[in-house]
């Protein structure tokens, strides 16, 4: 271990504090030290340059110097003649040198340290993640031991989940699902996330777990990793062994023929990852998507006289009842949820147009409603919080005025 002091009042005390007692030793007992063949400061200079770094190498010169010129004034010499004295001018470089040279020495070192420091810390919590899995392994062996063979998916069960998931509302389904696998698999700390078309962004759709384990965003590499792999068997996926930061399973719902939305879980009982389990996951998502697909296509059909025509914005009484189920999904959830508004009065523009533009700096899941009487356009970002809403309102006004409309 290095000597740290992190409290840079404490250096510069230090410092000042041994150049005042060499000078008043000096100047009591006449010892002349800069007369000396070997000059005691340059130990000052290496005993602060090697304890820390440049900084004290570079402060501990100036104040080797400082003090070599007050005594110098103190003997009455002339520090002009001084500049042209190559023995004091050898004096500076030969100080100089030895506190670059041991500053750089000691900086190199303290990061070479600090470097294996991080790198011992990293080794401890992986160890004691490894224990932390072991002891899993173990509780979880004698779970088994306890568990008789028999399935616990009989045919009435299967019913009960499949009449659950057949909702006429897409989130009513996305939320049964976020039920039956915190009940039926036994997960925690999962959220449904859905899919950006360039599948690496995944923006949350509902959540039961940490923020801090679940954010509002995630991106990821849609080419390696357990993601690429979810991607490529369209089939729940566990994480693997050198996969330490990412979730423990992640999960696809297809519908339309391709990975829609995908369901991240970082902790379920180890015994739901059996292969009998994992087919009966399976069966379960299938089944989502196949609802989900069925429950957009219905609520498209119902709310077809809550549109305005020739668009996919919502009349003012359909997006109202929209923000009332966020609500409602805020408290159940603590999903948050944000509106914005955009004024559109006297834009020479039509809604068709409007749209289009706007539609280009949104996510699929927003909704946009229109107050005919005020002219006024109406955002509604699901898993939005209120400090990100701001950054999509500036957004959708540049491209709003950039594409056509007017700055407000």
């Amino acid at each position: 271990m290095i000597y740290t002091q992190h409290r840079t009042s404490i250096k510069w005390i230090e410092m000042i504090v041994t150049i005042l007692l060499i000078g008043i030793l000096d100047y009591t007992f006449s010892l002349s030290l800069s007369d000396w063949a070997i000059d005691p400061l340059i130990f000052y200079i290496l005993l602060f340059s090697l304890r820390y770094g440049l900084l004290g190498a570079f402060v501990s010169f100036a104040l080797t110097s400082l003090y070599h010129f007050s005594f110098l004034l103190m003997e009455g010499s002339d520090l002009l003649l001084f500049l042209y004295d190559t023995n004091e001018l050898a004096w500076i470089l030969l100080h100089f040198f030895v506190a670059l040279s041991a500053g750089v020495f000691s900086t190199s070192y303290r990061e070479r340290y600090q470097s294996l420091h991080i790198r011992q810390e990293e080794v401890v919590d992986e160890n004691e993640q490894l224990k932390q899995t072991i002891q899993q392994l173990q509780e979880s062996q004698g779970e088994m031991r306890k568990r008789v063979l028999d399935s616990t998916y009989t045919l009435s069960k299967i019913y009960e989940i499949g009449l659950k998931l057949d909702q006429d509302a897409t989130d009513l389904v996305r939320d049964h699902l976020i039920g039956t696998f915190t009940r039926v698999f036994r997960a925690r700390q999962l959220a449904l996330y859905h899919v950006d078309a360039s599948r690496r962004t995944l923006r949350l759709h509902v959540r039961s777990g940490e923020v801090e384990r679940l954010p509002q965003t995630l991106f990821i590499d849609s080419e390696q990793g357990i993601f690429a792999r979810m991607f490529q068997s369209k089939k729940p996926t566990i994480r693997l062994a050198d996969e330490l930061d990412g979730p423990l399973l992640v999960a696809p719902i297809c519908y339309e023929g391709t990975v829609k939305e995908v369901l991240v879980v970082h902790e379920i009982d180890i015994l739901r990852l059996r292969s009998h389990e994992m087919n009966m996951m399976k069966l379960v998502l299938d089944w989502t998507g196949t609802r989900i697909e069925k429950a957009d296509a219905l609520e498209w059909m119902l709310v077809s006289d809550q549109l305005v025509d020739g668009t996919h914005m919502f009349r003012m009484e359909a997006f109202e009842q929209k923000v009332a189920q966020q609500v409602q999904r805020h408290e159940q959830y603590g999903q948050p949820y944000s509106t914005v508004t955009l004024p559109v009065e006297g834009v020479d523009l039509s809604l068709i147009e409007m749209e289009l533009i706007l539609r280009q700096s949104m996510r699929e899941i927003d909704v946009i409603g229109y107050d005919e009487e005020d002219r006024i356009l109406h955002f509604l970002l699901p898993g939005t919080p209120v400090e990100s809403a701001e950054r999509f309102k500036e957004r959708i006004e540049h491209v709003f005025y950039v594409k056509g409309g007017k700055r407000l």
